[in-house]
């Protein structure tokens, strides 16, 4: 490919393709060959000409050159490139709906210029058959919909010789239609980008070592290590191992499903317990993005409460609809008057506008790095009382960094930091990325030869190195559980890292062999934040960690929290959610770690934070980034003013029906007239509810 560089600047790259004008599906090729490679944060395609708008992440500097070097090596016609796009894409559902519009408009006009009166009538009462057989379908099924109103001002007219009335109602009908699935489609695929996965490295097996790659490294045929609470990457079929497998995020199951030898699994789906070889079967994006899609559309967990009360308030309306049309006409005698009041639809609003209110909502959170998972759960921030904080990575900072290492007897730091970094790489936590970013910045290579390790929830991993029995973990794990023992010359260095660290203990072979001291501060906007949720009406807020009494009391004084408990298990912090709710309160649950996962599931609304564990993030209804509190604000602020516009939603739906159907029963609009002003107001509805909610200049940017 013909790739020129048109502009450079920091995090940013314009390149030119060296053509006219790129094709619809070939800037879909461009757009998910990028947007998934390693350092990659946006990609936009310019069809019309052929140029790429590329940013990247500052952290991965060699990443522009990189896809430079792929572009240029790259062919839009590689099948293994056209793989990678969905079967749906925003691109070709964007010039789908273009082409019905126009073939609509084309059609009318030519029936309208070209043909003469009768085939005109014929053709009418052809196009309007669909719609009458709609309308009886629903009536038979005593089913009042918006199809039998439809219907019946469409039969009026063609009863009474009113063809070109009958054809303006079936022609602003259709259009209506193809607009506003247009608008729900384009909400929909907005909200599936920002569910899509984001994994960046796997561990490919390698004979009978594991070793770390990008993700896009991976072809078919290629085995993959996933290890209890990370995400399937790719769909597969399991080689090795067992595993309960969580598949809501595709399925809705509730409960995981078992997975062993020869069963498929799919990306996307996270290991709650256990941990499998799969052998990959399908790398592309394209199973991901359209269960996703799939998901989105059908899931009930994307309407929220007051929505559904808001359709049962209209479906309710609909009979009285008919009611003043026949009242209309037994007054006036007037059909065309009858036929502009069936033309009013008071639940399009509702059944249109809302739910996109509701995915504009959730694709506004995204700007604001936030993952919102159904509707209802904005809903239930907005009506909340309650958040219980876990500690560390959510009330801290999400980046602890490893500030010493305590070897005991005689041990080289450097080979007891890097063998701590290869256990903990396998289990992602916030704590887990501190000690291997700490190996990392000193250049160790912490690929050291290990079993299968183990991870103890809440408490450490068990494995096997070089024949020795490792563990590593909190003090009571290394201590009370593995009953490990401390050399008389290595007790004075037990003690000897500050309070204010937290610290990982390592053992082998049942003896104390480092400890590892990692500097947790508090997130500087932590206790700023806390006071902004509590005067937003989130007056009951309380931090639960597992760390000692000592340590929780000065984190809760600092972040200004009231109510904190110390040394609390997973169940626990379950308990006490379900404790809350019995009491009363909409409990929210913030937390990042696999210990976090039954409280985040047991809560109203559970938010895990970006960086933490892949189960978390499963479990949770909301993610954040993980990088600013700050977040959280704004997602209370979203879900409070989604509030307000679904309730405003539907008084202005009803209010602006109420008034086309007094214009028709008062004969000042026609039935077609009274069809466009009915779309035209639903519409507009629709349109509003797409702008944003927080304006730009108020974004919580991240820090």
């Amino acid at each position: 490919m013909n790739v020129t560089v048109l502009h450079r600047a920091k995090g940013q790259m314009q390149l030119g393709l060296g053509l006219r004008r790129l094709k619809p599906e070939d800037a879909d090729t461009l757009y998910y060959a990028l947007i998934e490679r390693s350092g990659v944060r946006g990609v936009s395609v310019l069809h019309r000409t052929a140029q790429l708008l590329l940013r990247f992440d500052p952290c991965v500097p060699e990443a522009p050159g990189e896809v430079l070097e792929f572009l240029r090596g790259a062919s839009l016609e590689d099948p293994e490139l056209k793989k990678l796009v969905p079967a749906v894409s925003a691109r070709a559902t964007n010039e789908q709906f273009k082409e019905e519009i126009g073939s609509l408009i084309m059609a009318r006009a030519a029936k309208r210029l070209l043909l003469p009166a009768p085939i005109r009538y014929a053709w009418t009462v052809w196009n309007g058959l669909p719609f009458i057989r709609a309308g009886l379908k629903d009536l038979i099924q005593k089913k009042f919909s918006a199809e039998i109103v439809h219907a019946s001002a469409i039969l009026a007219s063609l009863l009474t010789g009113d063809f070109p009335t009958a054809g303006s109602i079936i022609f602003l009908t259709k259009l209506g239609e193809i607009l506003e699935e247009w608008t729900y489609k384009k909400s929909v695929d907005d909200l599936a980008r920002s569910l899509a996965l984001n994994v960046t490295n796997v561990w490919r097996v390698e004979g009978e070592t594991t070793e770390l790659v990008n993700l896009s490294q991976v072809k078919v045929g290629d085995r993959i290590h996933v290890y209890m609470g990370s995400v399937i990457p790719l769909d597969g079929i399991v080689a090795e191992g067992e595993a309960m497998v969580n598949q809501s995020a595709l399925t809705g199951e509730s409960v995981p499903v078992h997975k062993e030898p020869g069963i498929t699994v799919y990306a996307g789906t996270v290991i709650d317990e256990g941990d499998l070889v799969i052998e990959v079967r399908e790398t592309s994006g394209q199973t991901r993005y359209d269960n996703i899609v799939k998901f989105i559309e059908q899931s009930e967990s994307m309407v929220a409460v007051t929505q559904s009360q808001a359709e049962k308030l209209v479906s309710r309306l609909i009979p009285y609809t008919f009611g003043t049309a026949a009242l209309t006409w037994l007054l006036t005698r007037n059909v065309t008057k009858a036929a502009s009041v069936l033309m009013v639809d008071f639940s399009c609003a509702i059944e249109v506008a809302m739910p996109i209110s509701v995915l504009s909502a959730m694709r506004e959170a995204g700007a604001h790095h936030i993952t919102v998972k159904g509707g209802k759960f904005l809903e239930h921030i907005a009506a909340a009382d309650t958040v219980v904080f876990d500690k560390t990575g959510t009330l801290t900072r999400s980046v602890p960094t490893v500030e010493a290492v305590v070897p005991m007897s005689g041990r080289d730091e450097n080979d007891m930091l890097a063998l701590a970094a290869d256990l903990e790489a396998h289990f992602p936590h916030s704590l887990a990325s501190a000690v291997v970013q700490a190996a990392r910045d000193r250049g160790l290579d912490y690929g050291v030869p290990h079993s299968k390790p183990e991870y103890i929830v809440a408490h450490g991993i068990v494995s096997i190195a070089a024949g020795q029995r490792v563990v590593i973990g909190s003090h009571h794990f290394v201590f009370d559980d593995e009953k490990t023992l401390v050399k008389p010359e290595d007790e004075a260095r037990l003690h000897a890292l500050p309070l204010r660290y937290s610290q990982l203990y390592m053992a082998i072979d049942g003896v104390l062999a480092a400890i590892i001291g990692i500097d947790d501060p508090i997130k500087p906007e932590t206790r700023r934040v806390v006071r902004r949720l509590k005067a937003a009406g989130l007056t009951n807020i309380v931090m639960m960690t597992g760390d000692s009494e000592r340590t929780a009391a000065a984190i809760a004084e600092e972040a200004g929290i009231d109510r904190w408990y110390s040394e609390v298990l997973p169940e626990d912090k379950a308990h006490f959610v379900e404790q809350e709710k019995a009491s009363g309160h909409r409990v929210i649950m913030i937390g990042d770690g696999i210990n976090d996962s039954p409280a985040l599931s047991a809560a109203d609304v559970g938010i895990a934070m970006k960086e933490g564990a892949d189960i978390a993030r499963e479990i949770a209804d909301i993610t954040l980034s993980g990088s600013n509190l700050e977040q959280l604000i704004a997602l209370k602020e979203l879900s409070d003013k989604l509030m307000l516009r679904m309730k405003s939603t539907g008084s202005l739906g009803i209010a602006a029906n109420a008034a086309i159907l007094l214009a028709g029963i008062l004969g000042f609009v026609t039935p077609g007239t009274a069809a466009l002003l009915h779309n035209t107001s639903t519409i507009a509805l629709c349109l509003r509810n797409m702008t944003e909610m927080i304006p730009e200049e108020t974004h919580y940017r991240e820090a």
